[in-house]
Parts: structure tokens; C-alpha cells; sequence
């Protein structure tokens, strides 16, 4: 670099000389004013010592998220109509208040904006007071990428194939958890019957490795689930003894066979 080039750029990192351009699309109004929203929510957040969510549908991507970046939380089902509840340490609780855990736990705000219906509720230091904040489906936040609607092609081709193959049963992508002992249990579907109610829940059991296999099967029968539907993989190799207790088994290969799930959940229902 030349001397001029150099005298122009060494304080070039000071926030008053940092230099200032347009973004590649600029936000309209309305998008500005969600940025800022949720901004000022996740903001708030960062001075919280204790927060609680309350989920009712896409809880598993919240539950996901908050266990991948290693937030300090329990999960808990205390009423099923309810969804899930998480309880998390804020960023004032912690011995170090870490700028990371802060940012961690802001980023679970998008996320909820994808929940059907959501409580959020923070005990936040502001001013040196202790204040109560509140975050509802119905409070104007920017809300994340969508989630995936399915985990997999394989869950998406079932989804698919069992709709066509029986329309008067509605299929239900990751509904409310279950508890099982101290946990909870997200079940893949729920199968439901139009006319009559009838409902069945049902979990692919597919590629992992053996450790997350023996910890699966050990909460789905700490849940004792009498309308379960395990489709697993040939490949698994579960034996009886590592099944759940009543649930109903459906073998697959690379592709699960809405028939076959039909014929353990109806097995008086004629096929077309």
C-alpha cells in the first residue's frame, strides 16, 4: 500500500468511519418496520434471565434449535392441547453473560413466527428493574426462512402417496409432542380418520446411527403409545425386544408402502 492509501484506511475500523452502502434491494416500508420489531424483541432478549415459550405446531424446529446451539433448556408437555413448553436460561442468569448465548437465543424469535399459535414470556433487567415482556402470533415480527416441511423425500413421497391412496384420512405433519418419562416424543405423523376420529401416530424409524436407534426406542416405550405406528427400515435390524410394547410394525426399503400402513391401521377397510 502506498503511504496515502494507508493514512486513508487505519481507522477505517472505528464505527464513525466505517463506510455506508445500500443494501442490494432496499426494504419497503413494512419490511423495515418488521426488521426493526423483531430487532427490538431480540434486543430485549439479551437482558433476560428467564424465558418460557409455549408451542402448538413446529415445535420440533424451535426444540431443534435451541439444542443445537446449546442453549440451557427443558422441555416439557404438561398439557397436550398446550403443544410443548420450553423453559431457557437468559443470557443475566448465566455467571458470564456471553454476547454468543445472547445471540443464540434471539435467534429462536424468527423461528416462532412459523408456530400456528406461541407465547413467549421474559423476565428481562431493564434499568435495573425487573420487567415482563410478551411475544404473540399476533405481534408483527420478521419472521425466518420457512422451515422444511419435511425432514426427507422419503417422508414427503408417504405423505403423498397415502393421501391419494386414502382421501378421507387427514395426514398431519409433526403434530403436538407426546410425553414419554422425562422427555417428549415428536412423532413424524398423525393419521386421522374423518369420520369417526380414529387417530394414529406414526414414526419412521429410518437411517441413524445405533446410539440415536437405542435412544428413540427407549423414549417411544417410556411413552406407551397404544396408537402407534413404527415404519422401520430393514435395515435397522430391531429385533421385538427393542420394540415398543403394542406398536404396530411396518417394514420398508427405500420407500414405505401406504397400503401397508392402511392395512395395520384399517384392517377392515377394502383397498381401491
Amino acid at each position: 500500500m502506498t503511504p496515502a492509501e494507508l493514512s486513508h484506511a487505519v481507522f477505517a475500523d472505528l464505527p464513525g468511519e466505517r463506510l455506508v452502502t445500500l443494501p442490494a434491494e432496499v426494504s419497503s416500508p413494512g419490511d423495515l418496520a418488521l426488521r426493526a420489531n423483531l430487532a427490538i424483541a431480540q434486543t430485549l432478549l439479551f437482558r433476560s434471565t428467564a424465558v418460557e415459550i409455549e408451542l402448538h405446531g413446529n415445535a420440533r424446529a424451535v426444540v431443534r434449535h435451541a439444542k443445537l446451539r446449546g442453549l440451557i433448556c427443558t422441555v416439557a408437555s404438561p398439557d397436550p392441547t398446550r403443544g410443548a413448553t420450553i423453559e431457557l436460561s437468559g443470557p443475566f442468569a448465566l455467571f458470564r453473560r456471553t454476547l454468543l448465548y445472547g445471540r443464540a437465543l434471539a435467534e429462536l424469535v424468527p423461528l416462532l413466527a412459523w408456530c400456528p399459535r406461541f407465547r413467549l414470556r421474559a423476565e428481562c433487567i431493564l434499568g435495573g428493574r425487573s420487567v415482563v415482556v410478551e411475544l404473540g402470533p399476533r405481534d408483527p415480527i420478521l419472521p425466518a426462512h420457512e422451515p422444511r416441511r419435511y425432514d426427507s423425500v422419503l417422508e414427503e413421497r408417504f405423505a403423498r402417496e397415502f393421501r391419494q391412496l386414502a382421501p378421507e384420512w387427514d395426514v398431519i405433519r409433526e403434530p403436538e409432542p407426546v410425553e414419554a418419562g422425562e422427555g417428549l416424543v415428536f412423532p413424524d405423523f398423525a393419521l386421522v380418520r374423518r369420520c369417526d376420529g380414529r387417530r394414529w401416530l406414526l414414526e419412521i424409524v429410518g437411517f441413524w446411527t445405533r446410539r440415536y436407534l437405542e435412544r428413540k426406542l427407549a423414549r417411544l416405550r417410556a411413552a406407551r403409545l397404544p396408537n402407534l405406528v413404527l415404519c422401520i427400515d430393514e435395515a435397522r435390524n430391531c429385533g421385538p425386544e427393542d420394540l415398543p410394547r403394542g406398536a404396530r410394525v411396518v417394514p420398508f426399503r427405500r420407500r414405505i408402502d401406504p397400503q401397508a400402513v392402511l392395512r395395520v391401521i384399517a384392517p377392515g377397510l377394502t383397498l381401491p
